[in-house]
């Protein structure tokens, strides 16, 4: 016979697997939604409906539709900022840029996702969240070099990546500034 803390346990765990299949299924639909529909026409009611959910299950696991978008990205834009922590990468900025780029194009779907809610690149996906600026200089430095990068980066996604990450690397490393890619902005 359980105990009664074990019959908690199930339960939680239940919970927690029941909560995990609700967003998967809310990601799904929303992703379907967004194949066919401009996102700011797609409504909350529309995403429940599509994921056979209520719009409570929707709202105790998102607070907007931004957040799922958010939600569905977080492995592409987790994998990207584990490349930043990475040795490998912090020692060659050509490499980082490279599998930067590979990274995006292997998951395209996402970033066209993510551009077509109009959610900003640069909230905490590069450098600042991992290493942050030692002085007021190094920051304005950082900021201008990654927005000059992402604003690379989402002009050669809108262009239909027609250059190779390797090729968007050399080009990267010829024209931005060393602040990203490195952990100490000198490359």
């Amino acid at each position: 016979m359980k105990t009664e803390l074990e019959n908690m346990e199930i339960l939680r765990l239940s919970n927690a697997e029941s909560n995990r299949i609700t967003k998967e299924c809310l990601q799904t639909a929303m992703f379907k939604l967004m194949g066919q529909m401009p996102f700011d026409k797609i409504t909350i009611t529309e995403i429940a409906k599509r994921a056979g959910v209520s719009r409570l299950a929707f709202y105790r696991n998102y607070g907007t539709k931004e957040e799922l978008v958010t939600d569905m990205c977080r492995a592409v834009f987790q994998e990207l900022t584990v490349s930043l922590n990475s040795d490998r990468f912090r020692r060659d900025r050509r490499q980082w840029y490279e599998n930067f780029f590979r990274t995006i194009q292997e998951n395209s779907e996402y970033f066209q996702c993510y551009l077509n809610a109009n959610l900003k690149l640069s909230d905490g996906l590069l450098l600042e969240s991992i290493y942050p600026a030692a002085t007021p200089e190094e920051h304005y430095r950082r900021a201008a070099s990654e927005g000059a990068f992402l604003q690379v980066l989402t002009e050669w996604f809108r262009s239909g990546m027609r250059e190779s990450p390797e090729e968007m690397s050399m080009l990267c490393m010829r024209t931005i500034p060393a602040s990203i890619g490195s952990s100490t902005g000198k490359s």
